[in-house]
């Protein structure tokens, strides 16, 4: 009885399985709509992030979160270097990295604070300016007002440190 009812399991399985093979080979070759509709979004997003332009307020965001985060090498890669020469322009890096550790890692080591971005002024295709509110995060602190310039340099914008008020954040670069 025992052989019985494993020869019948056994054809029931070998049975399940052909019908998994007869099914599989009938789609051979065949691609469902839904797979294709979702290569077809997954190609659209990444065309949309490739081509996709980085506005004045978003770098204005990466550069304020990078100061928050006290984030040296993107607070240096943020701002804005006047140099036209390729050696000028690593003296200058080097120099505006230094200029950066100091002022994140030293003289504002222990300065928290908040911040919101409210506003962007486009006033011209190379000059830009990012209003950002800070909270100094104290017992008596209030929302403050600042501007951030931002100038594109080699099809980038970036942030003009210099030019950002000395009232914003302990020690920020020349």
């Amino acid at each position: 009885m025992e052989n019985k009812c494993s020869k019948d399991t056994f054809s029931h399985d070998r049975s399940i399985i052909e019908r998994i093979n007869m099914n599989s080979n009938r789609r051979s070759g065949k691609i469902s709509l839904l797979a294709l509709a979702f290569i077809a979004i997954i190609g659209m997003i990444v065309a949309s992030l490739a081509f996709a332009k980085e506005d004045a307020a978003a770098v204005g965001a990466q550069f304020m979160d990078a100061l928050a985060r006290h984030d040296v090498e993107k607070l240096t890669e943020l701002s804005l270097i006047e140099s036209s020469d390729p050696a000028g322009i690593e003296a200058e890096r080097k120099k505006l990295r230094e200029q950066w550790d100091f002022a994140v890692n030293t003289a504002g080591k222990h300065y928290p604070f908040f911040w919101r971005i409210t506003g962007a002024n486009n006033a011209t295709d190379t000059h830009s300016s990012v209003v950002v509110q800070i909270n100094k995060a104290g017992p008596s602190s209030y929302d403050e007002k600042y501007e951030l310039p931002l100038e594109k340099s080699n099809n980038k914008w970036k942030v003009d440190v210099s030019a950002i008020s000395r009232t914003m954040f302990p020690a920020l670069p020349q």
